[in-house]
């Protein structure tokens, strides 16, 4: 047990400076908890410098020698006196020395904390907290935030989007947060011609005889607001396409190379009609000009967004299905502002010209199935095997041409860019012994429309933890990292808010954040938790979901842990048994992005869900849709908002418990895990390809092992300095710093082939599907390119990118390591 020496009366003359009082105090002899608990004491009580006064010891010590034997004389002291005393003294000092000794075995001999105890009072401490946090988390305060905040459209650079910034604003600021700010930048945004809106006309002879709704259809339940934009793609090129027709299935690469290969296709001049779903719809745009077509009509086909169709089925306002007047927007652009790659868009920033920036050349356009059907109809062709075909009553039909002559597809679009403003909302509050760690949470504030469910269902949940956060600060209880809520700005045009703020913040999140949790939406069905986790917070996330009730009172299993594990399990590959399903995929579909495929912090994105076994779709029905309102929410999605919740009172757990536990709950296990298993999968994809090529995955699997090595044997350290009850806080700091630092060893600073932007060399969003993963994607990427477009020169590429993921393993190996060099 440590030692200190803490004056008796003048703990606060040090403290203030004033030495040579203090100098003549006399000092106990007290345990390192005593010390600590003084100078908390001291802390809190003496804030300024105390003016020493002259009483007792401070006055007696400031008398002359010559004042003292005055004294003494006239009291009639005389030198036997003295000597007696000095006697005296003498053996009272030793009497005190023999004491102090003797008390001083008896402290050695003593038994240490039992650490038993002080884990439970710390697992029963953490416990109140959450307790405190899942009664204050309130449903009904949820309800009404989305009821205000889904009133209007929340484009972002809109007034709507503007009123919605500020609303957020101040109420963090009333929750009673530590401190909220604005973080403002501007960026190029893209809109629709609103005077001259986006068509698709069917022409016979030039003359028009179809055209595509310039709006959604009014169905009763949604507000009139001549905010609500016509249905566009953001950053489609403005221009005009005419002639024939192929139907490209998905648009994905797969399918132009189907019709390439197999049905001896060309697609110069032509416009590709895909329907929405499998990927990005931007890859979709991208990939269409790649193969030369002239324009691209995206519509949501019913078997897609409308399954349950049939002379039966009911649609919207009746059911959550996508009625035939539905349209799907959303952007096409890639993430960032386009005017400031790589740097955050300030006002003091460089931008390039709009002229140098490298998008697309051809014009995109939503429309809705009831559209489509007076499109495809018409196509003439031979007809699509079963896998391409909808649910639309028609005939599909390849194309190109049409069922009667002088027939021909005219699209227009007339979309525009500007720059605007846009704002995050940011939110703090500070931790008590570590305030330079943080636990960020994160979801956006825009919205295409209404926005009900995305995202402001997520943004309704984020505001009410704000203010149960706000309420624990009045009450003294604090979290030991700092917490950072945020709410961003125009992650639908292509999460421009965050990836700015990470650009402008890079170098201190590099260095000290912890993770990111990101919602974008909190709930978009009430069925099951849906997660794509780093392998480092899959644990914490496991045991917060423990902690949350199931949002489903009637069913048998009490936790949300439990039912999500019922409703979609998988085999746990580090510790055997069944865990709940999680992807690492995490791509880049939302915000949580820019944190973990550029700045490598380990981070998570949650919400409530389908059931993907039932309804095999991209996404809910009405996604992106003017028919997104808090009718729809509180009809179908989540009428007893129990399941959104549920979403928050994970969410503020996960938070509390990253940002409370004394050493961090990750297990760098997992990372390795998941390594060895896609490196088999790397042998089973490639490996008979590999050998004609002389690529062996020896050194890989190797560094794999070693991985795996290292991991096991710094999981055991952290295991047992966790259960010590002598670990110091330098100790815990350096593990602490070890873990955060391990996701950063993925981050290779030169970027992946062709995409500078990503950076993580485990995950990075797939070159043709923005909205997926590939795991080791330098790799897969390049394989992709040799087997889909023909690169048969990529093979050195190839070999380059094994060997960048040897290297980085062995990186990440050498970061858990006590010295590492």
């Amino acid at each position: 047990m440590h030692e200190y020496l803490i004056p008796t009366k003048c703990h606060d003359n040090l403290k203030s400076g004033y030495r040579k009082e203090a100098e003549n105090c006399c000092f106990w002899k007290v345990s390192s908890a005593l010390a600590h608990a003084r100078a908390q004491f001291s802390q809190k009580q003496h804030y300024e410098r105390i003016v020493p006064t002259q009483t007792g010891i401070n006055r007696f010590s400031n008398m002359s020698l010559e004042s003292q034997e005055r004294k003494s004389k006239s009291s009639g002291f005389t030198r036997c006196h003295f000597v007696l005393i000095v006697v005296v003294g003498v053996l009272a000092l030793a009497l005190g020395i023999l004491i102090g000794y003797l008390i001083t075995r008896g402290e050695a001999k003593s038994d240490p904390p039992n650490p038993e105890v002080s884990s439970t009072q710390a697992s029963s401490q953490r416990q109140r907290e959450i307790d405190i946090i899942m009664k204050k988390l309130n449903k009904d305060n949820i309800k009404k935030n989305l009821r205000i905040y889904a009133s209007r459209p929340r484009m972002a650079g809109t007034a709507g989007g503007y009123e919605l910034e500020k609303l957020l604003y101040n109420t963090w600021k009333d929750h009673g947060l530590d401190h909220v700010r604005e973080a403002s930048y501007d960026v190029l945004l893209s809109y629709p011609n609103t005077s001259n809106p986006n068509r698709v006309q069917l022409l016979e002879n030039d003359q028009v005889i179809f055209q595509s709704a310039l709006k959604e259809d009014l169905l009763g339940t949604e507000q009139h607001s001549d905010e609500i934009i016509p249905p566009f793609n953001a950053y489609a090129a403005a221009g005009v396409a005419e002639g024939e027709l192929i139907y490209v299935n998905y648009g994905r690469i797969e399918d132009f190379k189907f019709l390439e290969t197999n049905k001896s296709m060309t697609f110069k001049g032509k416009i590709a009609i895909a329907r929405y779903g499998k990927i990005f719809r931007g890859d979709k745009v991208k990939i269409a000009q790649q193969f030369n077509c002239s324009g691209i009509i995206m519509y949501t086909d019913p078997s897609d967004f409308n399954i349950n169709s049939g002379p039966n089925s009911t649609v919207y306002p009746d059911s959550w299905w996508m009625p035939g007047s539905g349209v799907q927007r959303g952007t096409v652009g890639d993430d960032g502002d386009y005017l400031t790659p790589f740097y955050p868009a300030t006002d003091y920033a460089h931008r390039i010209k709009k002229e140098e920036i490298k998008t697309f050349t051809i014009p995109a356009q939503p429309i809705g199935y009831g559209d489509a059907w007076n499109l495809l109809r018409v196509m003439a062709g031979e007809e699509v095997p079963e896998s391409w075909r909808g649910k639309l009553n028609i005939t599909y039909k390849f194309g190109p041409g049409y069922n009667r002559q002088n027939l021909k597809v005219r699209l227009e679009v007339n979309n525009y860019e500007e720059v605007r403003k846009v704002s995050n909302i940011i939110g703090y509050v500070r931790g008590s012994v570590e305030p330079d760690r943080y636990i960020l949470l994160g979801n956006h504030h825009d919205a295409w429309v209404y926005g009900a469910i995305d995202p402001l269902s997520g943004t309704a949940a984020a505001s009410e933890i704000t203010r149960v956060l706000g309420e624990m600060i009045k009450e003294g209880i604090r979290p030991r990292r700092t917490i950072v809520v945020c709410a961003w700005g125009a992650e639908e045009h292509g999460l421009l808010g965050s990836v700015e703020w990470v650009e402008e913040y890079m170098k201190v999140l590099y260095e000290r954040a912890v993770a990111y949790l990101n919602v974008d939406y909190a709930c978009d069905y009430h069925y099951n938790l849906i997660a794509g986790v780093s392998p480092l917070l899959q644990d914490p996330l496991y045991e917060a979901a423990k902690k949350v009730p199931n949002a489903d009172t009637s069913s048998p299993n009490k936790t949300l842990y439990s039912i999500w594990l019922q409703r979609d399990s998988m085999d746990d590959d580090l510790k055997g048994g069944k865990i709940p399903s999680v992807y690492y995929s995490l791509g880049s579909g939302s915000d949580m992005a820019s944190f973990y495929q550029r700045a490598g912090v380990p981070s998570v994105d949650m919400w409530y869900d389908y059931d993907y076994k039932l309804w095999d779709t991209l996404s809910y029905p009405v996604y992106h849709s003017q028919y997104e309102t808090v009718y729809l929410y509180e009809n179908f999605i989540d009428p007893s908002y129990n399941y959104t919740l549920s979403v928050a009172q994970l969410w503020t757990i996960f938070a509390w418990n990253l940002a409370n536990d004394e050493i961090l709950a990750f297990d760098t296990r997992r990372y390795a895990a998941a390594i060895s298993s896609f490196i088999k999968q790397l042998r089973k994809n490639f490996g008979e390809e590999w050998r004609k090529h002389n690529i062996t995955l020896t050194d890989l699997e190797a560094a794999a092992q070693q991985l795996t090595k290292v991991t096991n044997d710094f999981q055991s350290k952290v295991d047992k300095l966790r259960n010590s009850p002598d670990t110091s806080e330098l100790e815990k700091r350096m593990i602490n710093d070890r873990l955060i630092q391990f996701e950063r060893a993925f981050i290779d600073p030169e970027g992946l082939p062709g995409r500078r932007i990503y950076k993580h060399v485990m995950f990075a969003p797939s070159k043709y599907d923005a909205y997926s993963d590939n795991s080791f994607p330098g790799i897969t990427d390049t394989m992709h390119d040799i087997q889909y477009n023909d690169r048969s020169d990529q093979w050195d590429m190839v070999k380059q990118q094994v060997y960048v993921a040897v290297y980085t393993i062995h990186s990440a190996a050498n970061t858990l390591e006590d010295i590492g060099l």
